[in-house]
Order: C-alpha cells, then structure tokens, then sequence
C-alpha cells in the first residue's frame, strides 16, 4: 500500500449512519461486536482477504507498526465496518478502492462511508499501530493470541469467526530472530539490523485463528512418512530437550494420520508447525498449521508419571484434533465455542487411549471429566454447555468446566446413543458438508437426526440448554432396588445411561439401565451388600446411595476391585461431603485409608488432590494441625516404600510438600531442598527446587529470605529466571512486599505473563496467610470486569479462583455477599464466574 501522508478523520457516531449513509438499514456500532453487527456483516461481506505486514523492532519500548491491504466483496454499494480496538491516533492512513478517505472512528470500529465503496470486490488499506495487549511482547520474543475476539486488538480486521478470510503476511524482525506463521515461509530477505519474512497465503480461516510468532527461537525440524514438523522452543535444558523433542514430534504426526484415516479428509492446510512458548497462557492454541503450547505442558522432567506421559500426549491430541473441528469447520457464533472443545478432547481420547493400554481409559474419563464438571454444576453460578452470547466482548466469559469437562460426559452419551458407526458417518457428514465454512449445534443435530431413530432435539433441550446437575437416589429394598432421577423445578430430566454395581458377598453384578424422568427397577439378589452407583463411570449427577451402601463404601476403602467403580464412589463421595451428608472424620479417614493402600495410580492421585483441597480449603486451622501429623506418615510411609517406582512417587512428594506443616515435615523439606539431590528415587529439576523454595518460604521454614536468595542464584535459565523474580515477591514474609506486589497488579501492564500472576495470587492468598490476604478480596473482585477486558479468556476464572481459594472465613462470605449486592449490572457470566468461585466460602458459611 502507498502511504498516505494525511489521515482524515471524519468526526461523529456510529449511530447517526443512517444519516450519514443512504443504504437501508444499518446495524448499531457500539463496544465490541455485537451479535446484530456480526450478522449484517455476514449477510453483506463475502471474499476477503488480508495482506497484513508487521515491522517488529528489537526494542520492547518501541511501537509495532503495520500495514493492511483489505479485500472485500460487497453485495450493495454500501459501508463497511472494520473493528480495531486501539484510539484514532493508532490508525495513521486509510485508503479505499486507491482513494483518500473519511472515515468514522468510533466504539473501536472505523466506518467507511459508502461514497467511497461500490458493489463487488473493494479494497482497503489502513496503515496502523498494533496494539500491544495480544502481543504479547518480551525482550526476546513476542507472540500472538487472539482468541475469541483480540485480533482486532492488534490490526483493523472483521473480528467475528463466520467471517472466515486468506491471510498473507509479511514481518520485519531482528535479523537475529527468527519466526513462524500459519503460512509455508515463501521468502525473505536480509536489511542491514533487521530481515524480512514472507509467508504464504493461507487457506480460509477466522480472524482468532490467525498468528505468529517471533523471536530468539532454537528450531528442531522432524520428518515422518512425507511430513515434516518444525518445533521453535527456547529451552536451555538441552537433556529435557533431548528426552521430549522426538515424542512430540511422534504425537503430531500419529494424530494426524489418526484424524485423516477416521475422517476421510487429508490434513486441511498447507503445513503444520509448533511453537512451546515460556509461560503461554494455555496448554496450547490450535492456530491453523502453527499450534502453540506452553512449554512445560510438553517438556516434561524426568520421571514423569503416566497421567503426565498421557497428559502431555492428549493435548497434543486435542489441539491436532481442532484442525479439523474448529479449523476445517468452525462454531458461526461464539455461543457454540463448546463444540470445538468437546470434540477435540473426544477425538484426542480416541488418538491417545491405544498408545497406554497399560491405562483403564474409563476410569480416566471418569477422574478427568466429571470432578471439574461437578465443581460448577453444583454451585449457584452454573450454566448451560451452550450459553447465550449478545456480544463478542464477553465471549471469553462462556469458556470453564462445563465447556471441557461436562460436554464430553453429553458426548459420550450421545455416542452410546446413536452407535460409533452411526456417529462417525454424521461426522463425516458434518466436515465434508462445512468444510472451510461454519456450522452451528443445530446443523450438526439435524445431520446426527438422520442417523437414529431417537429425538435428538428433545434430548439436546435438556443436555445442552439447561444448566442442571440432577439428583439420582438409590434405595435397596428386599430382592430390588429403585432408582429415580431429580431434577429442580421446570427443568428437563436429563435422559442417561447409568450402570450400577451389585456387591455380594461372592460376586459383582453389572446391571444398565436407561434413566430419564421414570423410575426404575433393579433385580438384586437377597444376599446384596451395596448397590454402587454410576459403576463405570458414564453417568452424570449427584448420586445419593441408600444408608446400607453408604456405610459398605465408608467401611472398604479398597474394595471393589473395579478400579472405575472404586474412584465413581470417591467422586460421589466428595459431594455428598460437600452436601454434608458424609462426616468429615468419616471422609478423612477415608481419604487417608484409600492413599495409604491404593495400587491404581490414578485413583491415588485423585485422593491425594481431594485430600489437599479439602486439608486447605475446609478445615479450620486447629483442625488442620490435628491432622497434620498423620497425613504427613501417610505420605512418608508412601514415599519410603521400595515397592513403588519414581515415577509414582512423584505426585505423593509434591503432596507431601503442599501439605506438610509439622515441624519435622518443614525439616525434611528443607533437606530436600538443600541436598539439591534426588529425593525418594525422584530426581528433581530446577523447577521443583524453585518450587520447593516457594513453599519453604510459605511456611516460615528457618532463613526463609536466604532461601529464596540462594534459590535465585541457582536458576540458570533467563526465562524461568524472570519469573521467580515476580513470584517470590508473593513468598515474601513481609506483609508490604506482598501487599505492594498486590496493588501493583490494578495496572494492566503489570497482570502479564498471566501464568506469573496466577501463581503469585496463589501464594498471596494462601491459607496460611489468609488474615493478610482478606484485605485483596474486594479489591479483587472490584477489578473483575476491566480483567475480563483486558485478559485472556481462562483469566478472570483463574483470578477469581486465586482470590478465593485460601479463604472460608464469615468475613469473606459477606464481602461477596456485599459485592454482588453492590454489582449488579455486572454481567451474568461474570456474575456466575464470582458464584462458581465462591462457591466453597459460601457453603461452609451457609449457616452464619
């Protein structure tokens, strides 16, 4: 684009362009992109493209600038509406169809009047400041993110996902950088301090699917069966490196022939690259042919456990997986985000589960899915899988547990429901019908609708668009029991497959039912003992057995031998303790017998997790500290063992560490920390030292402020180096350096990289320091919606989960109570995100 040397400005509201433009009727242009703007668009603009170029200096100070050349087709002679969320003197010059031109500036979009376009392909060109918000910018490296509604953060765009475009890109970066896009790298050429990189054009994808990355990078290329993968990674461990590249690189490539074998469509797009990014915000984002991951999801330490190996394996998985459902075919509208999510984590289940078969993949589902599901279904603030979305500014406000966690438990059951050749035809249906294009829920109902002679709508209503975690009593009589579902008042029973488990004393018995508004009858023998429900784990709910099943569970933490039906009863267990059904003498104990002789890794580390959760968040002080000496012998007897491998110790150390409080505790793991050795068989890396020195600190262990000096010496890599840097401010025994670094974090600047702050909040509001840290509650909350603003989309949950998870105290019930009272124009979904996150503070106080 030539540069305009004048920028003019035409001064006025959006809402006067009925006025201004004589075309029918105009959407209203207000903050973000409405549901109204997005759909006018979409029946108006067709064919676009973008040629987009960046000049990216080496000084974080100075600004990014860029250049847009817009391609668009319109329909009419008419205007056209740009999204840029930066101020008007970030946009330095528009030209359309060659000419000068006014424009309003206004609600973060820039109107073209219509005196300037005319019908059929027109071309913009907008010369501009990049916002540095999605950026993401340090000395050495930027990258960008712009999920759901943040490209128009970074450069004018049409920013809504059913707008999909071709995007060219060009960047100017130091010459000792490097970078990568969605594109295939077409050419460069080499300047004096800087080169330039051109990328190919892409295929058609929305505007939160566009990025690049750029920066001091080491690369590794790998090539398998005709493909070949770059990995850009900035870790200095080369033994980390070493042990992790090659799986990585495997995975990708095994998920990829996966998905074009079960789809019956080749991979979509022209390459597929991979960045690990320090500290990125999520496990990692799906871009087309340029996925990112935060770093340590994937370079796993030595020794790692089985759920890790899976773990790092499945969101590899997944984030392939969202190539082709989210990429090939995305959501029209952010409200049905869900289904992206729920069918990459479904697809990477089917990728990954056969590579672990020494792994009950049931039994996984079960702890991966329902626990998280739970957390939200059960509180005040829950909501539907698919949720309302008027406008895209608060679209990151849909995104939590119910999205991950219960969509897959409603897609499993629909699977069961339909038959997995039945529901793999309907999404072979569903890929080649949109592909390159956009698809709602709705859509894809009506495709599944052919393939079964069941009333998808009718069971959609009540999975998808009702928030209701149902009540599913059992009751043992003489010779059969009777289970029914409850739901609350005017909301569908959710129909459900359900499997319970009769015990005898000589046998085990399956028995299946189908369960939705009716009662049913299960056939017992007159020798039953327990009646366990939601046996494998593909139910969902509040299961309530009756009294006789209930003391059996509490008396045979070990039993039965069905690994998938022991961990179903400690998830329900769980919530019947939250509900108060359960005592907390009686669950601890529980929990403490379970640890203690559990063989399934799995399961352990279910009760370990639980038992930290409920040690922390629901015992008063004085109760913890009772307890505190048998938790810690349970875990060192554990630990002590030679009949377990290191790789399973692991997570009972990091138990241990979280928990341990008693003098001789705090002593072990200072020698630990101090021997710089392995521990139990584990050896320990540079981020469990760091981790360890935390804690240490937390705790008040003995030369607390040398530790965290010493600590600091040790690290040797930049990155990691920066962040203990901020972190241990939060570890701080003195209370104005931790209230200093909490009044710091009002500015917008200071709340990034989000994985530091996150942590930090976590040290700042720990139980330990709770009377400190009640003083950040409101304040937290009170910052809230300009959070949800300015941060990514997991962030605001996050934050709020950090500001309360330390706390159970009267005092902060009220202070919620009082917000929300204070609040009430805030919107729902954040409204529900402060009532999910409160919800424990509000149960122990329900009574005060």
């Amino acid at each position: 684009m030539n540069r305009l040397h004048k920028t003019l400005v035409y001064l006025g509201v959006i809402g006067s362009c009925t006025l201004l433009f004589s075309c029918g009727k105009l959407p209203k242009i207000t903050d973000g992109v409405s549901e109204q703007l997005a759909s006018w668009r979409k029946q108006h603009y067709d064919s676009i493209a973008y040629a987009l170029s960046f000049n990216i200096p080496a000084q974080q100070a100075q600004s990014v600038t860029g250049t847009a050349d817009i391609s668009v087709n319109l329909l009419r002679k008419q205007p056209i509406y740009i999204d840029f969320r930066g101020d008007s003197t970030s946009i330095k010059a528009v030209s359309c169809n060659g000419k000068l031109c006014k424009f309003v500036f206004s609600n973060g979009h820039l109107t073209i009047p219509a005196d300037y376009t005319h019908k059929g392909k027109n071309s913009v060109g907008i010369e501009f400041i990049a916002g540095n918000g999605s950026l993401n910018r340090s000395q050495e490296f930027l990258y960008t993110l712009l999920v759901p509604d943040r490209a128009s953060t970074v450069f004018p765009c049409f920013d809504q996902p059913n707008l999909k475009a071709q995007f060219t890109l060009s960047l100017t970066i130091p010459k000792t950088w490097t970078a990568m896009s969605n594109g295939m790298l077409n050419s460069q050429m080499v300047n004096d301090s800087t080169h330039t990189l051109n990328f190919h054009q892409t295929k058609p994808i929305s505007t939160y699917l566009f990025a690049f990355t750029a920066g001091i990078y080491d690369t590794l290329t790998f090539s398998k069966n005709g493909r070949t993968l770059t990995m850009f990674h900035r870790e200095t461990d080369t033994k980390k490196v070493e042990q992790n590249a090659k799986t990585i690189a495997d995975a990708h490539f095994n998920a990829l022939s996966w998905l074009e074998e079960y789809t019956g469509i080749p991979y979509p797009f022209q390459k597929l690259d991979i960045a690990l990014i320090p500290d990125f915000q999520y496990g990692g984002m799906e871009h087309a042919g340029a996925i990112f991951y935060r770093d340590s999801r994937l370079m796993l330490n030595p020794n790692p456990s089985i759920n890790q190996q899976l773990s790092q394996q499945n969101l590899i998985a997944h984030e392939v997986a969202h190539q082709w459902f989210g990429n090939l075919v995305t959501m029209s509208w952010f409200n049905d985000v869900w289904l992206k999510e729920v069918f990459a984590g479904l697809f990477a289940d089917k990728i990954v589960n056969p590579m672990f078969p020494e792994i009950n993949h049931q039994l996984s589902f079960l702890l991966s899915h329902h626990p998280r599901a739970y957390s939200v279904d059960r509180t005040q603030g829950a909501n539907p899988i698919r949720q309302e979305l008027e406008n895209l500014l608060y679209a990151g406000t849909l995104y939590g547990d119910i999205i991950y966690h219960k969509s897959p438990v409603m897609m499993q059951q629909l699977e069961m429901l339909l038959g997995e050749t039945a529901f793999r035809k309907g999404m072979q249906n569903y890929l080649t019908s949109y592909a390159m294009g956009n698809a709602t829920w709705e859509n894809l109902v009506a495709i599944l609708d052919k393939e079964t002679t069941h009333n998808l709508k009718e069971w959609s209503n009540a999975w998808v668009y009702q928030s209701t975690m149902p009540t599913i009593n059992s009751n043992m009589q003489q010779g059969s029991a009777t289970v029914n579902q409850v739901v609350d008042m005017n909301l569908i029973p959710m129909p459900m497959i359900v499997d319970y488990l009769e015990v005898t004393k000589d046998t085990l018995v399956q028995h299946t039912i189908e369960i939705s508004n009716n009662k049913q009858q299960i056939p017992l023998a007159n020798s039953t003992l327990a009646l366990l429900p939601n046996a494998t784990g593909i139910g969902y709910g509040r299961f309530t057995p009756d009294s006789t099943t209930l003391a059996w569970i509490l008396s045979n933490p070990n039993l039965p031998a069905n690994e998938t039906a022991r961990a179903s009863q400690l998830v329900m267990l769980y919530e019947l303790y939250l509900d108060a059904k359960v005592g907390q003498k009686d669950y601890l104990n529980h929990l403490l017998s379970t640890i203690s002789a559990e063989k399934n890794a799995q399961i352990r580390q279910y009760a370990l997790n639980t038992l930290s959760s409920i040690y922390w968040r629901t015992l008063p002080a004085e109760t913890r500290n009772e307890y505190a000496p048998a938790v810690e012998q349970v875990l060192m007897s554990i630990l002590d063992s030679s009949a377990m491998d290191a790789s399973q110790k692991r997570p009972v150390l990091n138990a241990f560490i979280s928990m341990a409080l008693t003098p001789d505790g705090i002593n072990r793991m200072y020698g630990i920390w101090n021997s710089k050795a392995h521990a139990f068989g584990v050896a320990l890396t540079e981020d469990d030292f760091t981790s360890l020195a935390l804690t240490l600190a937390l705790k008040d262990a003995p030369a607390a402020s040398d530790i965290l000096k010493k600590q600091e010496r040790r690290i040797t890599n930049p990155d990691r180096l920066k962040k203990f840097l901020f972190v241990s401010q939060a570890a701080s025994a003195s209370k104005a350096e931790r209230d200093q670094l909490f009044a710091s974090l009002a500015n917008a600047q200071n709340r990034k990289p989000e994985p530091w702050v996150t942590e930090a909040l976590h040290l700042l509001n720990h139980p330990l320091r709770a009377n400190d840290a009640i003083g950040y509650l409101k304040p937290s909350l009170d910052l809230l919606p300009e959070i949800q603003r300015t941060g990514d989309i997991f962030f605001p949950k996050m934050w709020l989960d950090e500001a309360f998870w330390g706390h159970s105290s009267p005092e902060a019930k009220r202070i919620v109570e009082q917000w929300l009272e204070e609040n009430k124009n805030v919107s729902a979904n954040l409204r529900g995100k402060v009532l999910q996150s409160a919800d424990l503070v509000l149960r122990l106080n329900a009574s005060k």
